[in-house]
């Protein structure tokens, strides 16, 4: 004998129901339908149930808005049509039909409405995997759940300790590099003096002289240039301190004054009226504006502008450094902030990962927009002075 279905138990019964009976039942059905649609509403997770052809016969709220299922393609949709990443993660890409449904454990990447990542668990609707189901039975139900921020967490975690990683070996380069320098210096410094007790000419006297000078004042400078890095890649806490955007900018590119002239930059600083004030670290604030500075130095040609605006958005003061040179191809804009990726060709490929750190640290952001062949805009957002007192406050 054949067996029985749930649903055929319950229509053999409705021949010995009469008329009101059969109206409570309707209405009792209908009120359990409601109450298991407003539960799967609530849930977090997303459920689509398919049909074997793949058409979707229900959705839930937020499996629709995982799949940014639109209202106006009404529930009779093909999956494969509504979310294409979803439906070849569960074969439907090859097979016009789900001949076989069977259990399905996966994590994927989907790219609409937003690039998300998503655990999908698909289980067949009827029957179990021992038994054998048939065509017209054979739908699916998939359970969505959304672990996009769990998977940002883990891969920030793993670049981080990356970084740390490379900054670590970094400063011991730095350190091993130092130790040279030094005694250079001092060998240096030994034959200066010995050159006052020396009988050489006056002519050839002068020349050691000024050769020495210049060697002394290189290795002084890359004496800083290690010092400076070393404090870059390892930044302290940040010493958080009362401070003025346009004087920190207008410092750093009176730093850069000369190299500014020689290649006739010309540079439009847009500013409010308003003082630009936040609270953080002026050695750290300007390793940022210095870093970012001189990439749009580097990217633009001679005879070329670079512009500057400051700007209030709600809680934030927002600093754009706009160049017109070259652009990042969009493949690389991603990249930019990863460790020794550098489009430069004689970057070190830390620069723009400094700062990244450094506003981060600050509770800021930074973005980059830019079109290979136009130009490149980066965005610093600073908290407000007083919106950064107020989160301390709340602390």
């Amino acid at each position: 004998m054949p067996r029985k279905s749930p649903l055929d138990k319950v229509l053999g019964k409705l021949d010995d129901l009469d008329e009101v009976n059969l109206s409570n039942l309707v209405q009792r059905l209908a009120r359990e339908r409601k109450l298991l649609e407003t539960v799967f509403d609530v849930i977090r997770d997303g459920i689509l149930v398919l049909d074997q052809s793949g058409i979707i016969t229900y959705s839930n709220q937020q499996g629709r808005r995982l799949i940014g299922l639109k209202p106006e393609l009404g529930e009779k949709v093909s999956l494969l049509k509504a979310a294409p990443d979803l439906a070849k993660s569960l074969g439907m890409d090859r097979l016009s039909e789900i001949a076989r449904p069977e259990v399905v454990v996966r994590e994927i990447r989907i790219n609409y409405p937003e690039k998300r990542y998503l655990r999908v668990y698909a289980v067949p609707i009827e029957g179990t995997l021992t038994e054998k189901v048939s065509q017209k039975d054979a739908g699916i139900t998939v359970v969505l759940t959304d672990v996009t921020e769990e998977k940002s967490n883990v891969e920030e975690q793993i670049e981080n300790e990356k970084v740390t990683s490379i900054m670590d070996l970094a400063a011991g380069v730095a350190h091993e590099l130092g130790n040279p320098l030094n005694s250079i210096n001092i060998h240096l410094q030994v034959l200066q003096r010995s050159l006052m007790h020396d009988g050489l000419d006056t002519k050839t006297k002068t020349k050691v002289e000024k050769s020495l000078d210049s060697c002394i004042k290189e290795v002084k400078r890359l004496d800083s240039i290690i010092v400076h890095f070393l404090k870059a890649i390892r930044p302290t806490i940040p010493d958080f301190k009362e401070l003025n955007l346009l004087d920190i900018i207008e410092e750093i590119l009176h730093l850069k004054e000369k190299e500014l002239s020689s290649k006739k930059i010309n540079i439009q600083l847009d500013a409010k009226s308003k003082e630009p004030l936040i609270n953080g670290d002026l050695d750290q604030i300007k390793q940022v504006f210095f870093n970012v500075i001189g990439n749009a130095m580097d990217a633009i040609s001679v005879n070329s502008d670079i512009c500057i605006i400051i700007s209030w958005e709600n809680d934030y003061i927002s600093v754009q450094i706009i160049d017109r040179g070259e652009g990042i191809k969009k493949e690389n804009v991603s990249k930019v902030f990863e460790p020794y990726f550098t489009t430069k060709k004689k970057g070190n490929g830390i620069g723009m990962m400094i700062v990244h750190r450094i506003m981060r640290n600050h509770g800021g952001e930074v973005g980059i927009d830019s079109k290979y062949g136009s130009g490149t805009i980066v965005t610093l957002k600073f908290p407000r002075k007083e919106i950064r007192h107020q989160y301390l406050e709340q602390k």
